[in-house]
């Protein structure tokens, strides 16, 4: 979890001084295993969330004279103490399991997801955004192809026509195959443009998966994201899963 976003859970704008150094070397503590804080330290962070800079050598005496922090290991460190700790947990149960994914939406728009309403397409849609604000390219890349790949099966399915897409075993075919397929069916609908961009997705996907000496790059993606969206928004219309308002 983000320390911003934390910082919106724990509801720091109403705290205490004293009670936001608290939460803070707890969200450490939980996130980072940084046990121990100095009081400079903690300055920085507030300042760097935007809270005034508080004055160091009454944080400091406020900490001291504070039943909810004990001295560190070290000179002028402090962490919380044992039953601080425990308090917080039970407040704040499982912070440093959370598996939320916190992003923007640098690539997709995830409202269209939430609007879909099914949940494993918006995580995949926050792990692209997340991924690429992250600067993890490959791992972008390689959710990119796979979310084109999911809404692909879902436009055949919509059409009731999955099991053209289907090996002798039932499993489904590979994504080229997917692609050539949706091009070639009428009943997919998909526009020239698609049609013409939908395949560089997935030879990017498939740098990042298969090429030893390949590690995807920011301008390797920048460029095309707008072009993505556009695919991946008709995509999700062609599947009816999203209604066109236009």
């Amino acid at each position: 979890m983000k320390i911003d976003h934390f910082a919106n859970i724990a509801s720091l704008t109403t705290k205490t001084e004293l009670d936001k150094v608290g939460l803070l070397a707890f969200y450490f503590l939980e996130n980072k295993e940084q046990t121990e804080f100095s009081v400079p330290d903690m300055c920085s962070m507030l300042v760097g969330l935007g809270f005034a800079k508080p004055n160091s050598a009454r944080l400091k005496t406020k900490i001291i004279q504070s039943k909810d922090f004990v001295k560190g290991t070290g000179k002028d460190l402090f962490r919380l103490s044992v039953k601080k700790i425990e308090a917080l947990r039970k407040e704040y149960p499982n912070l440093s399991e959370s598996e939320e994914i916190i992003s923007d939406d640098s690539l997709l728009p995830e409202i269209l997801f939430k609007e879909a309403k099914r949940v494993y397409l918006l995580r995949v849609a926050q792990q692209i955004n997340a991924s690429y604000e992250n600067n993890m390219f490959d791992a972008c890349a390689l959710m990119m192809r796979r979310l084109l790949e999911i809404l692909l099966i879902h436009c055949f399915e919509a059409k009731r026509i999955q099991e053209q897409i289907k090996d002798e075993d039932g499993s489904y075919q590979n994504l080229k195959t997917l692609i050539n397929k949706a091009k070639s069916k009428p009943e997919i609908q998909l526009s020239s443009d698609v049609k013409k961009d939908i395949d560089e997705f997935r030879e990017l996907g498939n740098l990042s998966a298969h090429r030893v000496k390949y590690n995807c790059r920011r301008d390797d993606i920048r460029p095309i994201r707008l072009c993505y969206r556009a695919v991946i928004e008709e995509l999700l219309y062609a599947a009816g899963l999203v209604q066109n308002k236009a």
